[in-house]
């Protein structure tokens, strides 16, 4: 029997909801039918009197929808609420309202596959509970659908910005204003800059938006009449969608990962130590695969045999297993993740599970065998693997990178014999302690075995070793490792620490309790020079070799000296020091030169002769007195490379000077004593004469008082030779030793040469004119002339040539000068006597 109202037409709720239906195509044919046998049959039942029967209606108009093949559960309570048979303030309605309308309020129901999300954005509710409803059960590409729902542009918004997997977005045009649903995928697209999420435009106006306006404007997939949209064609409208974001999101996701793995190689690359490359590699990979930081590197010691039992050590740890760092393999709490380890290395292959991956890394990539345990709580998919396994080559890379440079580290900065820090790691170690705070602190201590080289002598290089490798362990036994232990040369060692561990009588109570007088194999005396770094503002290089400097000029007093580096005492030391460094820069960069000083005669004004006279010029101009750098360097072995240099530099002068017509101007040249003393001398000096082209005449070399003295009969013989060839000899500074007069007969010389010193004194003391006219005197006795030098008053000139003095030089007649600035000052005097 069919229930009519009394104008024979179906009751008014239920046009109402068939009204709904059809603006809600969504809710599939099955619905209409349900609704026609609701407006046939519900009526009677339905009624307030009688919630029980009403509740199973309503159940059994579930269980009539889903035989009829329908999934309409919201399609049918909506009915029967618009039917006005069951109150929306009943109970049923709320629990019905809690429990279909929005099912993201409902639990998630588990599933071995990961849901798709989708956001339905409409401010009609109606719409959004049939849509909540169809969506369901619904599975799409074999995966469930996680709906959300938004029912504004700025819900939406909000929603979109918190959330970035959601897959697609089913999007009504028209919702506050026209064009909200179009501002929002502008939002979409260039403010949030989602790109991979799929837009489908639902609209129940077409009107309002063209279609192919729309879809050339706008990123979207589709744009679809609510009134066109079918049970089918939606579910086809979402595999598509869905599949186009999976696409998308699996080619932008490996993009990130491949860009990932780059930044990632590159931080790889930075690590210079196993620790710190572990260390990363935990965090780049849980980066990469967007895991919590949860996992272990291990390496297997090179010595043990691939396949052999673990003999792993932990190098690296990061989450719950941070504490295991250092550890043995063996001794790890979590025996699971242990076996895992231990498995790979066994095998020496990678192993997937379901939670976790472990790499392995071979030892003829990475210089010993590694695994690299990573918990992953979950299956890895294709994409992750895949990265994981691109990534993996660059931690290849890594480990053999850091490998590579702790050999090289170990051959740079370890002793090869006794496998203790060398020098260079002392002096990097201690440039470190100088530029730190903590220098106050600290101290240097040196020690030297007493008679080592004796020792070795006697009984071989391998006692000499033992007794190296002795002292060694027994210093690494008596410090922790706050305390750097180098071998700096042979039986040199340095102790660097903390002051109130390093002291020096420590030291030698380690030697002296645990041996006999005369025992073999034992070490019987030790010296020391302990350094305060407290005292020290220059390098490292300075420092220890002022310790060095010290501790030998202890050794020369005898055996078992111990001394304390006294800065003030060795700072002229280490000043001579800072000076011979850049002296021997300036040899090497042709920063030496030469000056000439004119020498006069004093009745003619004619220049007679100039003298070389050595200039020391820094790059800033600063130039270095002759007093400070020339003892320097014959106290260093320096004058033979400085002479040679002076030498060749002052023939160059000469020749210059007799291309400019002074050829009859001579060149003095000083010459040490270490040159002359020199077997191959003369023929050194021929050669020089013969590559500059000039002639022996032009030359006259000068020696001191003293350097005639020392090896005379050898000096002798040189001077002969020299002056048979034409070079002139002058013996400088005469007076200020203790020649005698027998010697200076028998001296082959040309010249005797007044020292400045007693120059100075003619006009002042007696005692200088009494000198200087002995000088004068014994010159004519011995046959030399005799030439004064450092004149600087006419007062001292006029006595000079009174006494027979003819030839002088000195500020008062030229100052050393350039060569260029001396040609052009002979180019003048010459116009001005012509």
């Amino acid at each position: 029997m069919t229930s009519m109202s009394s104008t024979g037409q179906p009751p008014s709720s239920v046009v109402a909801s068939r009204s709904i239906i059809s603006q809600c195509p969504i809710a599939f044919p099955c619905v209409r039918k349900s609704l026609s046998a609701a407006g046939n049959t519900v009526k009677p039942i339905l009624r307030p009197q009688r919630p029980l029967i009403g509740a199973i209606c309503a159940v059994s108009l579930f269980f009539l929808t889903r035989m009829q093949g329908g999934s309409c559960l919201f399609s049918a309570l909506a009915i029967l609420a618009r039917l006005g048979r069951f109150p929306l303030d009943n109970g049923w309605a709320r629990f019905m309202e809690d429990s279909v309308l929005f099912l993201d309020d409902e639990p998630a129901s588990a599933s071995a596959q990961p849901a798709w999300r989708i956001l339905t954005v409409d401010d009609d509710v109606d719409f959004q509970r049939a849509t909540a409803f169809a969506l369901s059960d619904m599975e799409i590409l074999g995966q469930p659908i996680e709906l959300q729902q938004a029912f504004s542009y700025r819900e939406a918004a909000m929603l979109l910005a918190e959330q970035k997997d959601i897959a697609l977005i089913l999007l009504d045009v028209v919702m506050e204003s026209d064009d909200a649903g179009l501002r929002l995928v502008r939002t979409l697209r260039e403010v949030i800059g989602n790109a991979e999420v799929r837009v489908v435009l639902l609209t129940g106006e077409p009107g309002m938006a063209p279609v192919q306006e729309v879809m050339s404007q706008y990123d979207i997939n589709d744009y679809w009449s609510k009134s066109e949209l079918t049970a089918e064609r939606l579910r086809t409208v979402l595999t598509v969608g869905v599949r186009g974001y999976s696409q998308l999101h699996a080619t932008a996701r490996a993009r990130r990962g491949l860009q990932m793995i780059v930044e990632s190689s590159n931080a790889l690359s930075c690590s210079k130590n196993t620790r710190e490359l572990s260390a990363r590699i935990l965090a780049e990979i849980a980066s990469l695969l967007d895991l919590q930081a949860e996992g272990i590197v291990c390496v297997r010691a090179k010595e043990s045999e691939p396949g052999a039992p673990s003999n792993a050590h932990i190098v690296s740890a990061s989450g719950r297993f941070y504490p295991s760092i250092d550890g043995d393999l063996d001794s790890l709490d979590d025996e699971a993740v242990a076996g895992a380890l231990r498995c790979s290395l066994q095998r020496q292959s990678t192993l997937r599970f379901d939670d976790c991956t472990v790499l392995f890394f071979p030892r003829f990539q990475a210089g010993a065998d590694y695994a690299c345990y990573v918990a992953t709580e979950r299956t890895l998919d294709d994409t992750e693997l895949e990265l994981l396994e691109v990534f993996s080559a660059s931690i290849s890379r890594g480990l053999y990178n850091v490998a590579l440079f702790s050999r090289l580290e170990e051959m740079a900065y370890q002793d090869d014999l006794l496998k203790i820090p060398n020098r260079n790691a002392l002096i990097r170690m201690l440039d470190m302690t100088l530029n730190g705070a903590a220098k106050a602190g600290r101290v240097l201590v040196l020690i030297d075995i007493d008679n080592f080289s004796g020792a070795n002598t006697a009984f071989g290089t391998g006692y000499g070793d033992f007794i190296l490798g002795l002292v060694a362990k027994k210093l690494r036994d008596a410090f922790d490792n706050n305390v750097l232990i180098a071998r700096v040369r042979d039986d040199l060692f340095a102790i660097l620490g903390p002051e109130e561990q390093v002291q020096a009588q420590r030291i030698v109570a380690l030697f002296r309790r645990q041996s006999r007088p005369y025992e073999l194999g034992q070490v019987h005396s030790l010296s020391s020079v302990t350094l305060h770094l407290r005292d020290f503002d220059d390098t490292a290089s300075v420092a220890l070799q002022e310790a060095r400097l010290t501790l030998k000029q202890a050794k020369q007093l005898g055996h078992d000296q111990h001394v304390v580096h006294d800065r003030q005492l060795q700072s002229a030391h280490a000043e001579s020091f800072r000076l011979l460094l850049a002296l021997r820069d300036a040899l090497a960069s042709d920063r030496i030169t030469v000056e000439l000083q004119p020498q006069v005669d004093l009745l003619t004004g004619a220049v007679t002769g100039v003298e070389a006279l050595a200039r020391w010029y820094q790059p800033d101009g600063k130039s270095i007195p002759p007093l400070q750098f020339i003892p320097l360097a014959e106290a260093t072995g320096y004058i033979l490379p400085l002479g040679e240099l002076l030498m060749r530099l002052s023939l160059q002068a000469a020749k210059r000077l007799e291309q400019a017509g002074h050829g009859g101007i001579r060149v003095a040249i000083n010459v040490s004593a270490a040159q002359l003393l020199q077997r191959d001398f003369i023929e050194r000096f021929t050669r020089h004469l013969q590559s500059s082209d000039v002639r022996p005449e032009q030359v006259e070399l000068e020696i001191t008082e003293s350097v005639a003295m020392r090896s005379f009969e050898l000096v002798c013989e040189q001077l002969l030779a020299l002056r048979r060839m034409g070079v002139t000899v002058a013996i400088d500074d005469f007076g200020t030793g203790f020649s005698s007069l027998s010697y200076l007969r028998l001296l082959p010389a040309d010249r005797l040469k007044i020292d400045r010193s007693f120059v100075q004194e003619l006009g002042t003391l007696d005692d200088g004119k009494l000198i200087a006219e002995a000088v004068i005197q014994i010159a004519a006795r011995v046959g030399m002339r005799v030439i004064a030098e450092g004149v600087e008053s006419h007062e001292q000139a006029d006595w000079l040539l009174s006494h027979g003095c003819i030839e002088a030089q000195g500020y008062l007649l030229a100052r050393p000068m350039p060569l260029a600035h001396l040609l052009s000052w002979l180019d003048r005097r010459a116009e001005a006597q012509g």
